[in-house]
């Protein structure tokens, strides 16, 4: 019999359902509300920060989106009941919403969160409806003048034909076509004009070997010959039927309203021929080289460079490289396109099945340089969409009840033609449903957002090393509690957004993620969920102290800690057993809890359990013959105020060791003073600790677990097992 040690050098490789004899050292058996950071180590998450309740009664269906105007402007839209409100990120305060065209779009929506798109520039959010069959308007509409509601994006200075001087963002709308007009006939060439022919006559100009017997129209206006449109054509696209914008105003408040569609100035069905979104639906709305694209059918369509309303040639003899752009998927398998994402040198689009690569040559944007190829064939989950992180692009494939997260990457120049599963160690770990995938470029995180039996957020965390090599690829799931629906989120600079519906009602929540951040009210992290700080109010009479709390609590979960301002007794949970409630919503404890204001939330468990350990030879590979029992572990923690071990020997029946760092005794190891930790002031200390196990390895489940408003982090780990084997290692 020998006795045997093994390090687990790191904990921060998150969950694998691999066997426990080929996994990574640093990966474990289960993982719940951690963050495994490669400085830090593993600790507990962050919790959810309360900014507002968006509405009193959660809808069963809302679309949100979020607008990030810049470091000091986030804002988060919700749309439901054929209404739209926008909200204030950081104060949770409604912000004014004009419509002077009125709320016509939205009608006839069935699923908020699937029938709509939203994409934001700057001060301009697009957004589609994709049940809005798009369409033209009626005869003689160009030549009429736009409501004067209607909006128009540009991105350029310059005078408009009656000497109006517009810029970036002025409410200048495109012109309408002359009025009237007639085709008066037709020319074999333009020198074969009359002279003498009536203002707004228009002739039909054959065309011969030098315009390549291409015709096209000219129009008597002021003496001269200009390009015009073929007379009796509809001209005008129906605005009613196209995508609106939601602008932020200089004022704070925000307007919803169509925009101004150009209509077609040149030519005819033949030369200049609608665009290919008239009678069908638009998918999405996204920018690509300053021009503003729609994704239809199974096709993409780019308006005029630089002038985002205009989806019509703009000469009639010739292509320009400014014309619009509309280009088609081609493969053998039905590809309607649902969804696009910019990446290092072009865009990558997915359909259900079909994955494609558009990109253009080096000179630039145009008609002949684009060109959309297939790249890779997988069967995609549309609802969560495309998340672009760095050089790669994540979406999510479903099968058999269980969701994988697969890779795009693609260097310059190349398209790839597979994409990685990075859940390929743990392919039944995050549940089908996913519905939103939000990605943290400066932490190296992917969010996975799910719908089902667990409303749950998975979170991927990776780290690329020098030498290309993935040296952290880590899955682990974040619960907020029975009843907790994740609707949306967003990441905006070191802060995760959350939308969630809680019986109470739909809230607005936010998880700093950002090292080192703490409540202002605090001296260290305060680990309650929908945290926020109330004032009490003393009631003399009985001795007890009324909290009035802004939202309605799981009494199960809900905690309250002093802050710092409460002298000897800073940052101490107040006895949860002592808590009375009067309403759902106000709560008294004894004695008077006035002196400074407390820190209230929901209480979430931190807990995680080690992969089982086995010797290994020199090269790593475990040993499976011979009986190895594990004598004892030892976890190396840092900054931690309070964990649990839970050993159960045998798999079942845990026994249970309370711990507190700086209560520790030198000499026993055990602790001391635990089951009063909730009556002291919180220490945090950094060192070891030592528990025993006596149980088979392959038997033996040990767990760790912090369940206070505190926070625990833990480095590395090693343990020692007698082992007996009649042959040699």
């Amino acid at each position: 019999m020998s006795l045997m040690t093994g390090a687990i050098p790191a904990l921060i490789g998150g969950v694998s359902q691999q066997s426990d004899l080929v996994r990574s050292t640093d990966q474990l058996e289960s993982q719940l509300n951690g963050w495994s950071s490669i400085a830090d180590g593993l600790g507990k998450r962050p919790p959810t920060e309360r900014v507002a309740r968006l509405m009193e009664t959660a809808p069963n269906n809302v679309f949100v989106h979020t607008i990030n105007r810049n470091t000091q402007e986030q804002y988060v839209v919700t749309i439901t009941d054929e209404r739209i409100r926008v909200f204030d990120s950081q104060t949770g305060q409604e912000r004014e919403v004009n419509a002077p065209g009125g709320w016509g779009y939205l009608e006839g929506i069935a699923d908020y969160a699937g029938d709509l798109s939203m994409f934001t520039v700057a001060d301009y959010s697009f957004l589609v409806n994709r049940r809005k069959v798009c369409a033209m308007g009626e005869l003689g509409d160009d030549e009429q003048p736009d409501e004067a509601y209607q909006i128009w994006v540009n991105r350029h200075y310059g005078t408009d034909a009656n000497g109006v001087a517009f810029g970036p963002g002025a409410p200048y709308q495109y012109e309408p076509n002359p009025a009237g007009g007639y085709l008066t006939g037709t020319v074999q060439r333009s020198d074969k004009l009359p002279e003498t022919a009536a203002e707004g006559a228009v002739y039909r100009v054959q065309g011969d070997e030098s315009s390549g017997f291409v015709s096209y129209y000219l129009r008597r206006s002021g003496g001269v010959w200009k390009q015009c449109v073929m007379p009796g054509l509809v001209n005008a696209i129906d605005y009613r039927t196209m995508p609106h914008a939601l602008i932020s105003e200089a004022d704070g408040t925000f307007t919803f309203a169509p925009f101004s569609w150009a209509p077609r100035r040149l030519g005819d069905e033949s030369t200049n021929p609608t665009p290919g979104f008239i009678g069908r639906t638009i998918q999405k709305v996204f920018f690509y080289q300053n021009r503003l694209s729609f994704l239809f059918d199974e096709a993409v369509v780019m308006s005029e460079s630089g002038m985002f309303g205009n989806f019509w040639r703009m000469d009639q003899l010739d292509y320009l490289d400014t014309d619009r752009i509309e280009v088609g998927a081609t493969s053998t398998k039905v590809a309607k396109l649902f969804d696009a994402v910019a990446h290092n040198d072009g865009i990558f689009l997915t359909s259900d099945q079909t994955q494609f690569s558009l990109t253009n040559g080096e000179m630039g944007l145009t008609t002949a340089s684009i060109a959309m190829r297939p790249t890779t064939n997988y069967t995609v989950n549309t609802s969560a969409g495309l998340a672009a992180l760095g050089s790669e692009i994540y979406f999510a494939v479903e099968r058999s009840g269980f969701a994988s997260i697969r890779e795009y990457t693609r260097l310059s120049g190349t398209d790839a033609t597979s994409a990685a599963d990075v859940t390929a160690h743990c392919p039944t770990y995050i549940p089908a449903g996913v519905h939103g995938l939000i990605a943290a470029d400066d932490l190296n995180t992917l969010f996975a957002l799910t719908h089902g039996s667990s409303q749950s957020v998975y979170v991927y965390q990776f780290y690329w090393s020098s030498s290309d090599e993935k040296a952290q690829s880590a899955w682990h799931q974040w619960d907020f509690g029975t009843g907790t629906k994740i609707v949306s989120g967003a990441y905006l600079k070191g802060v995760l957004f959350l939308v969630m519906q809680r019986a109470d009602g739909l809230w607005l929540e936010k998880i700093n993620l950002q090292s080192g951040a703490i409540p202002a009210e605090t001296t260290a992290q305060i680990h309650l969920d929908r945290r926020t700080v109330v004032t009490g109010e003393f009631n003399t009479t009985e001795n007890r102290t009324y909290f009035t709390l802004p939202f309605r609590p799981a009494k199960d979960r809900f905690q309250m800690v002093r802050t710092a301002g409460f002298g000897g007794r800073q940052e101490t949970l107040i006895d949860p057993t002592t808590y009375q409630w009067l309403t759902d919503n106000i709560v008294s404890v004894p004695g008077s809890e006035i002196m400074a204001p407390v820190i209230v939330g929901e209480g979430y468990t931190f807990a995680f359990q080690f992969s089982k350990q086995f010797v290994r030879r020199s090269d790593g590979v475990a040993v499976t013959t011979g009986r190895q029992v594990m004598r004892s572990f030892t976890v190396n923690y840092a900054d931690t105020a309070y964990f649990k071990t839970l050993v159960a020997p045998y798999g079942s029946d845990d026994t249970v060791d309370e711990v507190v760092p700086t209560k520790l005794a030198d000499m026993t190891g055990r602790t001391i003073g635990a089951g009063h930790f909730k009556l002291n002031t919180p220490t945090y200390g950094t060192g070891r600790y030592r528990f025993m196990v006596f149980g088979q390895n392959q038997l033996a489940r040990i767990r760790i677990e912090n369940d206070t408003p505190f926070a625990s982090t833990f480095i590395s780990a090693e343990w020692e097992a007698t082992y007996n084997n009649r042959a040699r290692v």
